[in-house]
């Protein structure tokens, strides 16, 4: 009675719909026959059926994209561990030229797609020379992230009848942005469908830098959160190549939405809320305000230190607790550096903190633009020496003309705090102008990651918002600023000149006071 019931039960879980692939029409110089394709909503086990497989085909891979649930894909009707592999975007390498079944399993109904791309004899095997990877041919990439890198792991590809050893095929890599901040299934499918063959990935991907050694099969991408990418490599030998299977990462679990969009808890929203208030603030009264700008100076440096420094320190800190002892300190900064003011009255050494952080600025966003991604960039001595130049320079000039260069340094960095946390609420990028060169410092390997940022229609329209507000704030405290002192009198140029808060106004000589 077990046995029955076992038998039965095998086969009342294994019936499901079965999906026909007939390959009867293929003809290799017709681009149109090479793959085929069919949106599925799949529920338990679904077979998935290559029939009429003609002669002059090499091999053929079946891959299937899910969204947003892992599914399971196998050649074998027992889903045995070699023969198997899970994910969200698989595939399998078959060289049986006879009728040949795969199967589909998945817990909970999730929409798919499921593609037959097929190739010749002489074609390379996407992942031919598998190391590591659980199935004897790996066409797929293996794709994971932290909060600051997406890490796409491959295996190098193979030619038919070849050994692994003697293979010199070249590997291409690429990469799509899917729209940002959508999650909707038919803007993944289409991205997809757009890197699945050779012809496709090099019209729609762009091409990015590979490297030899470690990196070349375990590339790194800067992390975007909220915005889908694309995978896609491209195998050569000689004149003909093949594709692997597209991978996606958003950076973030689209089973948990929350942690794609916005500050998820109430610490982040009231920090980017405070960084709205002040960036605007410093924007266009920053230099009128010249303490308090010093102390929002002082405050910033000292935060962004401090959580270099933990973050290079330690790693059982959580990004909350980071943050909080990043604050702490930084107002302990803010108080120093307004108390140097105090003390000594310097407007050149003062201001130089705003010059230095804007200089910072700036020199992001020249790497950030895309320079970073070069190859000379992946020396870290060239990087962080071509970026302290840039930053000297800017400094010299801001340093010349002390007093422009100070309300253009409050105008710039106003700007910038004021839509880098509007990014966090309705979506964009140019938050990570800062947040890459901090990766740069602080995370492992990042020179070896590709930077590439995504360039939309929000982070478009935020970026023209930033030239505007730094422009207006620029003119509006230049305005406010004529006729008036360049900084505001120090207490001890007062007291030299005799000059007290005792001191009448009318003196001896007749001579009246200002304290202007």
């Amino acid at each position: 009675m077990r046995v029955f019931i076992a038998f039965f039960l095998y086969f009342a879980l294994s019936e499901g719909r079965v999906i026909t692939f007939d390959l009867s029409n293929y003809e290799p110089q017709n681009a149109t026959t090479q793959v085929q394709k069919v949106h599925v909503n799949l529920t338990r086990v679904t077979q998935i059926w290559v029939v009429n497989i003609p002669e002059t085909v090499g091999f053929f891979i079946v891959q299937i994209h899910s969204f947003p649930d892992n599914v399971t894909l196998s050649s074998s009707p027992k889903f045995k561990s070699k023969t198997t592999i899970k994910g969200a975007n698989v595939g399998l390498v078959s060289f049986n030229l006879s009728d040949t079944m795969f199967y589909v399993r998945n817990k909970n109904e999730t929409r798919a797609l499921i593609v037959v791309t097929i190739y010749q004899t002489e074609d390379p095997v996407p992942g031919g020379c598998n190391l590591s990877f659980p199935t004897e041919y790996a066409p797929y990439q293996l794709v994971s992230n932290t909060d600051e890198v997406v890490v796409v792991q491959s295996q190098p590809p193979s030619i038919i009848d070849a050994t692994c050893d003697k293979n010199k095929l070249q590997v291409d890599m690429y990469h799509l942005y899917l729209h940002e901040n959508n999650y909707d299934p038919s803007y993944y499918f289409g991205g997809i469908e757009r890197m699945l063959t050779v012809d496709l990935i090099k019209k729609n991907g762009y091409k990015v830098s590979t490297v030899d050694g470690y990196f070349k099969y375990r590339k790194l991408y800067s992390a975007y959160r909220g915005v889908g990418q694309v995978f896609a490599i491209v195998a050569t030998n000689g004149n003909v190549s093949s594709a692997y299977v597209p991978a996606v990462s958003y950076s973030c679990d689209l089973t948990q939405p929350e942690t794609c969009t916005g500050p998820v808890t109430p610490h982040w929203k009231l920090i980017c809320a405070i960084m709205t208030i002040f960036g605007v603030f410093v924007c266009f009264f920053g230099h009128r305000f010249f303490r308090l700008t010093l102390f929002l100076a002082g405050f910033t440096l000292g935060l962004f230190v401090t959580y270099v420094i933990l973050s290079l320190s330690s790693n059982s800190l959580t990004v909350e607790e980071k943050a909080t002892t990043s604050i702490i300190i930084g107002m302990i900064y803010g108080a120093v550096w307004l108390l140097v003011w105090w003390k000594f009255g310097i407007p050149i050494f003062s201001a130089g903190l705003t010059f230095f952080m804007a200089a910072f600025l700036m020199a992001s966003i020249i790497f950030y633009s895309g320079i970073s991604d070069l190859w000379i960039f992946r020396n870290n001595a060239n990087f962080w020496l071509t970026f302290a130049s840039i930053v000297v320079t800017f400094l010299t000039i801001w340093t010349m003309w002390t007093l422009e260069g100070h309300i253009f340094g409050c105008s710039f960095l106003g700007a910038y705090s004021c839509v880098a946390a509007l990014n966090y609420y309705i979506g964009g990028n140019l938050q990570y102008i800062v947040i890459n060169s901090f990766r740069r410092i602080a995370v492992k390997n990042f020179n070896m990651a590709t930077v590439d940022p995504p360039f939309q229609i929000l982070d478009i329209s935020q970026s023209i918002l930033l030239v505007v507000m730094t422009t207006y704030g620029f003119y509006y405290q230049m305005k406010e600023q004529r006729g008036k002192p360049p900084f505001p009198p120090h207490r001890y140029t007062r007291i030299e000149e005799g000059v007290s808060e005792r001191t009448p106004l009318v003196g001896n000589s007749g001579v009246i006071y200002s304290d202007i």
